[in-house]
């Protein structure tokens, strides 16, 4: 059974609401024989027995908000099947009628409604989804990968993390600027690219610092390594939030007859999985507070009580 997308009506007092959720009991409902008149002669009896085509066990439960009254149904239904060899199956349960041997066959159903927990998780994986299918689109294995190195691995040094930022980011302008690009200077590429005016000068100074090591043998200062991080870590939080601005997460909107959803509460779940998806692709130091708070704030889905 698909479970309905409509509100329940209420036997009682005939209101129509979204089941705030459904509880499982567990019953056991003994089939009533219905019996003939008994019939008694010499050396013998008769009397007709037969039981219902249907039996139920269990039961899906939730309660009308205006009157109370609580509603079931039916969780398993069981129905008359013919035992084709009755001396297979052991003979409890078997019900013989009309010279033939029957059993109940149950068929589980699913819930009968949506209720809000349906409908809620509905709404947050649709969000999800689109969240994920616009963040894989940045690549992060590209971008990310020589990072993680850099951090973890001692071999890598600062010098081939430069190298290899400065090439992706060299890729990445050339997809983006259109126009005779290979004739273009990197500044004029970056420029083309409408960057925030602050990530503008990172990167102008990072194009400047791998020319610059490119003619001679240089190590990085600690203060360029700065410098190769921020524009890094910068840029990053330019990518993501440029591919999440046009889901506007700010602006998520319930249906009229969704609104017993609270828009808080999906927030929520939207930092919650943005914080466990950039934290498996983006081993950056102080992730939550110096990246994901500004950005949370930026695409308009912070919430006070986030707090992981």
């Amino acid at each position: 059974m698909i479970q309905k997308r409509e509100k329940v009506k209420c036997p009682v007092c005939s209101s129509k609401f979204i089941p705030e959720s459904f509880h499982f009991e567990k019953t056991s409902f003994d089939q009533i024989i219905t019996k003939g008149e008994l019939i008694e002669f010499p050396n013998g009896k008769h009397q007709l027995e037969l039981k219902p085509f249907t039996s139920f066990r269990g039961a899906f439960v939730t309660y009308c908000p205006e009157c109370g009254y609580l509603i079931k149904f039916a969780a398993e239904i069981g129905s008359k099947e013919i035992i084709e060899d009755p001396s297979r199956i052991k003979k409890l349960g078997a019900i013989k009628e009309f010279g033939k041997t029957y059993k109940f066959k149950f068929d589980s159903n699913e819930k009968p409604y949506m209720d809000y927990t349906d409908y809620f998780i509905e709404q947050v994986d649709n969000i999800k989804k689109s969240i994920k299918n616009a963040l894989d689109e940045v690549n992060f294995d590209t971008w990310g990968g020589s990072y993680r190195k850099w951090k973890e691995d001692k071999s890598v040094d600062s010098f081939k993390f430069l190298i290899h930022f400065y090439s992706t980011l060299i890729d990445y302008l050339d997809s983006e600027v259109e126009d005779d690009s290979n004739n273009k200077s990197l500044v004029q590429k970056i420029e083309e690219l409408s960057l925030p005016k602050n990530l503008e000068i990172l990167t102008k100074d990072v194009g400047k610092l791998r020319n610059k090591i490119a003619h001679e043998i240089y190590e990085l200062t600690e203060e360029e390594e700065v410098l190769v991080e921020t524009t890094f870590t910068q840029f990053m939080q330019y990518l993501i939030k440029k591919q999440l601005t046009q889901l506007n997460l700010n602006k998520i909107k319930i249906k009229p007859d969704y609104d017993f959803i609270n828009i808080e509460k999906i927030k929520y779940e939207i930092q919650e999985f943005l914080h466990i998806y950039l934290e498996n692709v983006l081993p950056i130091k102080g992730l939550f507070n110096q990246f994901l708070i500004p950005l949370f704030k930026d695409l308009g889905v912070r919430t006070p009580d986030y707090n992981p």
